[in-house]
């Protein structure tokens, strides 16, 4: 059961677009999924961060933009149980998402979703966790800060009303 939920989470990845090169076979019984190396925090094994934290994140992202706020709730509530497993880190992560899952409109979904790229931004950053593939952009009319694929500017904030405003700030990556 484990590596067919493996299974369906790598296809959900692959369908994102979404870059995991970090090993996904599941903990050994008793152990964490979090790893640490020496110094650094505490952080989520890098495929299990972008399969249960980024690939929800930029589902929400692609819905904002189609103006579509079926998928937010679900998505939200999928980061919301994956940023759980960063502990203290992920607290900012946790409590955006909750409140992206419980918003009833459009223009609520997106100021959520501001405060959660402002937490995922801020997490990726302190943490360096690996994000490959993956942009900061920025929309000047909203002020805030969103990731997305690199390529096309796709604005969460104004979806199909604005979709392209906007630009690309910066990689968001181990390298930055």
């Amino acid at each position: 059961m484990i590596s067919a939920s493996r299974a369906i989470v790598a296809s959900v990845v692959v369908a994102l677009g979404v870059s995991a090169s970090a090993d996904t076979t599941p903990p050994a019984t008793g152990s964490s999924r979090l790893s640490t190396s020496v110094g650094a925090r505490p952080s989520m094994v890098a495929a299990d961060f972008i399969a249960d934290v980024v690939g929800p994140y930029l589902a929400m992202q692609e819905a904002l933009v189609r103006d579509d706020l079926a998928p937010v709730g679900s998505a939200a509530a999928s980061l919301q149980k994956g940023a759980s497993g960063l502990g203290a880190d992920g607290a900012a992560l946790v409590a955006a998402a909750g409140k992206a899952r419980g918003a009833k409109t459009l223009e609520a979904a997106r100021e959520a979703f501001g405060d959660l790229s402002a937490a995922l931004i801020a997490y990726a950053d302190r943490t360096k966790q690996p994000i490959e593939g993956k942009v900061v952009a920025f929309c000047p009319m909203a002020n805030k800060s969103w990731v997305q694929a690199d390529g096309v500017v796709a604005n969460p904030y104004y979806g199909t009303s604005m979709a392209t405003c906007g630009s690309v700030q910066r990689k968001l990556s181990a390298t930055k």
